[in-house]
């Protein structure tokens, strides 16, 4: 009399032959994925320091080289900029290049001052001067160095003579366009800067603003 086979068994045999295959990629891709997590390898990339830079010192980047000369407390930038009645500006100096092969036209991201805001709530100054024309966020050709200032409108009792603050210097990643121009976008502080906070009232308006 022949043997009789447990069907159940039968097909319980063929569904883990049928598997099988898929198990063995499972647990291969089980067994890596172990070994990379050991080594640490799906924990989140540590972003390098922030270097540390002093005032007067070359900042390089790959759109923007900045050198940050220093910050002061005024009353106005004469003839054109007063702040609202109770504020101050807060001014950032500094020297820009541009490095790239593309105009900018404006630098507000680019440098920002720790912890503050302004007058429309967001972290960019509210204006750019440029040093010797009197004009706002005007047009930067390649190649070219330009001396600026930019002020953030405060409460006049936010800031004193004397306080530190910290300046950043942000970099950015050239964008080739297909639809649309070019563009610099994706800022990432590249330094920053320790400043002593002077206080020059009209002073820096009247000798340098011409």
């Amino acid at each position: 009399m022949p043997a009789v086979r447990d069907r159940s068994t039968s097909r319980l045999v063929s569904l883990v032959e049928r598997a099988s295959p898929a198990l063995y990629v499972v647990s291969a891709i089980v067994v890596v994925l172990g070994t990379v997590a050991g080594f640490g390898g799906l924990n989140t990339v540590a972003k390098p320091p922030v270097a540390q830079a002093a005032s007067g010192e070359v900042i390089e980047g790959k759109q923007l080289d900045v050198t940050i000369t220093d910050a002061f407390l005024a009353d106005g930038f004469d003839p054109y900029f007063e702040p609202d009645e109770g504020n101050r500006f807060l001014a950032v100096r500094a020297l820009i290049t541009n490095v790239s092969t593309t105009p900018m036209d404006k630098s507000k991201d680019n440098v920002l001052v720790d912890g503050l805001t302004g007058s429309n709530g967001d972290p960019q100054a509210d204006e750019v001067i440029r040093i010797g024309e009197s004009s706002s966020n005007a047009m930067l050709q390649p190649g070219v160095s330009q001396e600026v200032v930019l002020l953030w409108q405060i409460p006049a009792t936010d800031e004193r003579a004397g306080s530190t603050i910290t300046v950043h210097v942000l970099d950015k990643t050239f964008r080739k366009g297909f639809l649309f121009d070019d563009t610099w976008d994706n800022p990432v502080v590249t330094a920053d800067v320790s400043l002593v906070v002077g206080d020059r009232g009209f002073d820096f308006a009247k000798d340098d603003a011409r």
